[in-house]
């Protein structure tokens, strides 16, 4: 009766104390693994572990196990318990679990090969953080919660066969964005929460070849660190950008020598009575970015009235060159709510769509 009472980690180390000792955690684990069978037998699938001992059952019993999660029950499950045994995982989630960096380290080089998907709690170290992804050679999605002092080096161990890769800043853990628009080759990053110094230490992804980037609710980071990131990442195809300020003369600059950008969203998140009137060298900017970034089709823009029409005027007047052979136009998105409002131009490069303002 003790026993079963203790912590599962404790109870395996009980169980070399003496015979009698090994007898009664046997019985525990022999009354455990019958009642699993049971409940399967029952439910005619297997049951999702609701118990550190039973989440050890089924590394056991499972050996080619392909997904690892803690148990629905328990908030501070060893991975020491199912370290040694997992040898062929696809997807892990590591939330839930009590993290040891030896305990990483074994898990991630037992399965260096396999693992594919990995999802991390709030406050794993960059300790942890680099034992477990130094061994991964096959991770293609990775969702991360970096600590708020960490030094970015565990960015330079990300494996070139990652595809998406989502970080939450501040040491939080959130449910990743979800991009509504189609996927492409390369690495699409999604961001939230994030500040200055998280930014400045993603240019370490110039490394790889990053295609889409969102960042979303950050209210602390400021147009200038934005710009920094975005001057790194020349191979951007698709950018969203939901800041404060984004609109500036430095983020569309920044995005000059992205040669390959087909859409950009750039939304400022403060109320629209908030946001100034853009000024001439801002609008300019707008205006060299389309006709540097030869391949953009498509423009959003979320801010006042005055600044949508502003740039919407300044493209209409601009010759925006040819691609490919074939002269150029940019679809301005706009919501329908100011459908009666903007001054929309005929015979222009440039075509403007309505939204519902609830997209």
């Amino acid at each position: 009766m003790v026993m079963s009472k203790m912590d599962c980690w404790d109870m395996f180390r009980a169980r070399r104390v003496c015979h009698r000792w090994r007898s009664a955690v046997d019985d525990i684990v022999g009354d455990c693994r019958r009642e699993l069978t049971d409940q399967k037998t029952r439910g005619g699938e297997d049951p999702a572990p609701a118990t550190s001992l039973e989440l050890v059952l089924k590394a056991q019993d499972q050996p080619k196990m392909t997904e690892l999660q803690a148990p629905t029950a328990e908030t501070d499950t060893d991975l020491r318990l199912v370290a040694a045994t997992c040898h062929a995982l696809e997807k892990a989630n590591l939330r839930g679990f009590k993290l040891r960096v030896s305990a990483l380290r074994r898990l991630a080089r037992a399965n260096g090969s396999s693992l594919r998907e990995l999802t991390l709690p709030a406050g794993i170290n960059d300790w942890q953080l680099e034992a477990l992804l130094e061994p991964l050679k096959a991770l293609e999605r990775l969702d991360v919660s970096p600590p708020v002092d960490s030094s970015g080096k565990w960015l330079r161990l990300l494996p070139k066969s990652l595809k998406r890769l989502d970080i939450t800043g501040s040491g939080m853990t959130r449910a990743p964005l979800t991009f509504v628009r189609c996927p492409s080759e390369g690495l699409v990053v999604g961001v939230q929460l994030a500040t200055d110094i998280l930014l400045d230490q993603l240019a370490a992804l110039a490394a790889h070849t990053v295609t889409k980037l969102f960042i979303r609710e950050s209210p602390s980071v400021t147009p200038e660190a934005t710009g920094r990131l975005l001057t790194a990442l020349t191979s951007l195809t698709d950018v969203t950008l939901v800041v404060s300020g984004v609109i500036s003369e430095t983020v569309p600059s920044a995005l000059h020598g992205c040669s390959q950008l087909d859409t950009v969203q750039l939304s400022d998140t403060r109320p629209l009575t908030d946001i100034p009137a853009l000024t001439q060298s801002e609008v300019a900017a707008v205006r060299r970015m389309a006709v540097t970034c030869r391949k953009l089709k498509n423009l959003h823009l979320t801010s006042s009235l005055e600044n949508r029409q502003a740039v919407l005027t300044a493209l209409h007047v601009t010759d925006l060159g040819y691609d490919g052979g074939q002269s150029r136009t940019i679809t301005l998105y706009v919501p329908k709510s100011i459908k009666d409002e903007i001054e929309e131009p005929s015979d222009s490069s440039i075509c403007v769509a309505y939204y519902n303002d609830s997209h």
